[in-house]
């Protein structure tokens, strides 16, 4: 009868009757390297495919997000806008109804950027109201775009001087990729949804107690 607590480790007689087990094959293994599979900042052009924006939001960069802001005269633009700080939302607003809608409306600045991926947004910051003054959080933001003209950039909002900071990456050199649209179609995608045209439209009537 077999001892069942018997020890079935294989025992070999000498060295030569050790199993062999293949080495890695060349460039693989430890000896992978992973630098030579790096992807380019245009990686989704391996696929053979194109990129296509659908949405553009409006708002503020994300904090963990590196961005650049687009330079020149066209590619910002000043209007009035509504927004709704609870949902998130801010809505493009026809500049005559300015006088009937003083109390919600605000004119801001919208900077077009990009973040590292490609992806665009609209970046609204105040612009001075009537009596030509301007809050340092604004202040702020005006300077950081400036500087995002030119440099990848991260803001952190510095709560204890009531501005924004301003993270710049200095390992970053590369150029963005922005999207093959033109500053019409980037504010028709980001306000096709979201156009106030008439007092009689919905977020108003919703504001002043109408429906």
């Amino acid at each position: 009868m077999s001892d069942t607590n018997a020890n079935t480790t294989p025992t070999f007689a000498n060295a030569g009757d050790m199993p062999h087990f293949n080495a890695p094959a060349s460039g693989y293994g430890n000896d992978l390297d992973l630098t030579k599979l790096a992807l380019t900042q245009n990686f989704t052009q391996l696929a053979g495919v194109k990129r296509i924006i659908t949405t553009v939001p409006v708002r503020k960069p994300s904090p963990q997000q590196f961005f650049r802001v687009r330079a020149g005269a066209e590619w910002s633009m000043q209007a009035l806008t509504l927004s709704l700080k609870d949902e998130g939302e801010t809505y493009f607003v026809h500049p005559e109804l300015y006088a009937e809608l003083a109390n919600e409306v605000r004119v801001k600045l919208l900077y077009l950027y990009v973040t590292r991926d490609g992806s665009p947004g609209l970046w609204p910051v105040n612009m001075p109201g009537d009596d030509g003054r301007l809050d340092t959080w604004s202040q702020s933001a005006h300077s950081a775009a400036g500087i995002a003209q030119s440099s990848w950039i991260r803001l952190r909002a510095n709560r204890t001087v009531g501005a924004y900071e301003v993270c710049a990456a200095a390992a970053l050199n590369d150029e963005p990729v922005w999207p093959d649209l033109t500053m019409r179609e980037i504010l028709n995608l980001a306000f096709r949804d979201k156009l106030i045209t008439s007092v009689d439209h919905v977020v108003v009537k919703n504001l002043r107690g109408e429906v």
